[in-house]
């Protein structure tokens, strides 16, 4: 908690950014000359009085200033101050003039009178009764966010929770979070603790209904979190929610009652729910059989498109599935022709004047359908126009009421996309309209619940094609047939230099200083390439070997700080991954991208992603993480000229099947095995979970709403 305070009006704002609440001002505190503040203060305006909470520092540039962490309203100072803070931008419909007589009427006790009878300001010459009222809200909201950081910090919650609280609820949070302390895990980053912490000093009862229904909920979204899950039986969740709220199963059990009775959770299919996943499983079900039952846009395509000669049958197969079915899917590993067959897709379109959009579930993943395909492509979350909605996520500017103007949309890497997103993209595709759904089923799922394209595969009635036959130039790779090995769980022993797969032999603690050398030195000499071009991959950020211990050696080997004021952490040269979907920013979960300029002054840093440079106020770069080293579920979608895989036996809980093949599939030019490449075979071993064993409903929906007799649209 801040020990010290700083108390006067503000006699200028020099810096603003609405978007995070951060602002600097200049303070006329006891007749000095005017210290500086910084801090949450993005709402004050001249003349306003305050009390901030904070302490001393020493800035490079600009000496002494409070960083505040919050402030609080104060009495008025001077008549002059109140009359500039009842004329400022807080007050519309009040100038200059009209602050100064109310001043003069009721001196100032204003702020008094407007919080507890706004009405008497009607008595001044001008005030009307409805400018009154409005005098009062403003005045009241003015204190709104001050009396939320007060109230957060006091219970021990950060100001940068505060802010977003703010920036979820608005003005109206304190009396939100003082109806119900448990409303704040609506806000990204809030945690259950810190929702525990603010109902205790609420005096909130372990059996309040508001304590259970909270913690009814947030059972359910930890179980689908922890496995993929889309529902959860009942004797699971209330175990679940046992643990969370530490009651007995009774009270479990009522929890679950109360979040259904509030529309929280749904029960369907002997299974619990969040109810926004329930309508979402229905929605892509529902939208499936809407499209099959359209009639195509595209007859003329599919009666005269003549395949081309170096297809392969099964290639020719998925390409007459795509132009003639409004819903298709086409699934295969590394070297099968997936890319050649919706290219052949595509060109078809194109060659009838067809509108055709390209897009996948990241940044990083359409970025390498544009290069492979010659073609634009974008996020689903752009090519959608989303755009975020505090208290709600995204909001889309085509959907059930706007349809995209595509007459053929192709979805690549769609083993990543959750059930909320695929229901998102299918209810914009039109009537007629026809959706080609590309993805490699063996790799890893998605992170968010669901199995969809697993689900879409087990429906016999879709049509859905499987490529395995590895083409020639494919097979001469060995990253390509090591991938094939490793899906068939029979991996020979790997030593040395294979074609383009390197064992490089290493301790776990040696680890990450050997791949500073891969990195930094050894593969830009052997491939010709830029540091950039080598991407490190580990199964997990903890331990010696972990992504956190590499990409701190990474660093320090690449783009050390040296002495450098960072922002967020970051500095200029830093290379970094979206870790979420941001529409006000326009970026998306997975994008890669490398900062180039930072404000120490502003807080705000600047990262040039491929598809253009971003600021991000310092707050928003908790949404960004060091990408010298990913996860392989934050690569998935990806590719690398070369790519470095971490094989440390710490990680043996991580390591099946689908995540090495994922793992191994992001490399193009030469892959290295660095640490005990033996751990590979291991892993080809151990099928995992996966998708495999993710609780969904979808497959059963589709095939209850997909009846041979309903598909209206294929084309014969």
């Amino acid at each position: 908690m801040p020990t010290e305070e700083l108390t006067g009006e503000v006699a200028s704002v020099v810096f603003v950014n609405a978007a995070t609440g951060f602002g600097v001002v200049e303070l006329a505190a006891r007749g000095d000359d005017g210290p500086r503040a910084s801090g949450p203060l993005a709402g004050l305006v001249p003349g306003q009085a305050v009390r901030l909470l904070g302490r001393w520092t020493e800035h490079t540039r600009y000496g002494p200033t409070f960083e505040a962490v919050a402030y609080e309203h104060a009495r008025p100072r001077s008549a002059e101050g109140l009359v500039a803070f009842l004329s400022s931008e807080r007050f519309p419909g009040v100038g200059e003039t009209l602050a100064a007589r109310i001043v003069a009427r009721f001196g100032l006790d204003v702020g008094a009178v407007a919080e507890a009878d706004p009405g008497r300001l009607a008595k001044v010459k001008g005030v009307s009764p409805a400018l009154a009222e409005a005098i009062g809200d403003a005045w009241r909201e003015a204190g709104a966010l001050a009396a939320l950081l007060a109230a957060l910090t006091a219970a021990g919650l950060s100001a940068a929770t505060a802010q977003a609280v703010h920036r979820h609820f608005g003005d109206e949070a304190k009396a939100v979070i003082d109806a119900n302390p448990y409303a704040v895990l609506a806000v990204r980053g809030v945690r259950w603790a810190g929702a525990e912490t603010l109902a205790r000093t609420a005096g909130i009862d372990r059996l309040d209904a508001r304590r259970l229904l909270a913690g009814a909920v947030t059972a359910q979204q930890q179980a689908r979190q922890r496995g993929g899950h889309m529902a959860t039986p009942t004797a699971e969740l209330v175990t679940e929610a046992r643990g969370l709220l530490s009651v007995d199963a009774p009270d479990a059990r009522r929890a679950l009652d109360l979040a259904q009775e509030a529309g929280e959770l749904a029960f369907d299919d002997e299974l619990w729910w969040l109810r926004a996943d329930l309508l979402a499983e229905r929605g892509v079900a529902d939208e499936i059989a809407r499209l099959l039952t359209a009639r195509s846009r595209l007859p003329a395509v599919a009666r005269d498109h003549e395949p081309g000669d170096e297809l392969s049958d099964e290639q020719r197969v998925a390409v007459a599935a795509a132009l003639r079915r409004p819903v298709s899917v086409l699934t295969g590993g590394p070297g099968t022709g997936k890319t050649r067959t919706v290219t052949e897709v595509v060109a078809a379109c194109e060659a009838h004047d067809l509108r055709v959009a390209l897009c996948a579930p990241t940044g990083r993943a359409a970025k390498r359908m544009e290069e492979m395909t010659g073609r634009g492509a974008t996020t689903v979350h752009r090519l959608l126009e989303a755009r975020g909605r505090p208290g709600v996520g995204f909001s889309f500017g085509y959907g059930a009421l706007r349809r995209l103007p595509h007459d053929v949309v192709v979805a690549d890497e769609w083993s990543m996309a959750d059930t909320r997103l695929a229901w998102a993209l299918l209810q914009a595709i039109s009537d007629g309209s026809h959706l080609l759904l590309v993805g490699d089923a063996d790799q890893l799922p998605s992170v968010g619940p669901g199995a969809v394209l697993r689900d879409l595969l087990a429906v016999d009635t879709l049509a859905a094609t499987r490529l395995t036959h590895v083409h020639r130039q494919a097979a001469a790779s060995r990253i390509v047939t090591l991938a094939h090995q490793i899906n068939a769980g029979a991996v020979p022993p790997l030593a040395g230099r294979d074609n383009d797969v390197f064992v490089v032999p290493e301790q776990p603690q040696r680890i990450p200083q050997r791949l500073a050398e891969i990195v930094a030195v050894r593969a830009p000499e052997f491939y010709g390439c830029a540091p950039t071009d080598v991407q490190v991959l580990a199964p997990m950020y903890r331990g010696p070997a972990g992504v956190d211990a590499v990409n701190a050696e990474l660093k320090q080997r690449l783009n050390p700080a040296g002495g450098r004021r960072g922002v967020g952490g970051f500095h200029e040269g830093d290379r970094v991954v979206q870790t979420r979907n941001d529409a006000d920013l326009d970026v998306a979960n997975g994008d890669v991208g490398e900062v180039v300029a930072t404000d120490t002054f502003a807080r705000t840093l600047e990262v040039a992603f491929p598809h253009g440079t971003v600021t991000y106020p310092a707050d928003r770069a908790d949404d960004l993480a060091p990408a010298w080293c990913l996860t392989v579920h934050k690569a998935q979608g990806g590719e690398w000229p070369v790519v470095a895989l971490v094989c440390d036996a710490a990680h043996r809980t991580m390591l099946t099947r689908d995540l090495v093949y994922t793992a191994v599939t992001r490399a193009r030019l030469g892959l290295l095995l660095v640490g005990d490449a033996r751990l590979v075979a291991v892993a080809a071993g151990r099928v995992g979970s996966g998708a495999r064993l993710r609780r969904t409903r979808l497959a059963r929906r589709l095939a209850a709403a997909v009846k041979p007799e309903s598909v209206a649209g294929e084309i014969p």
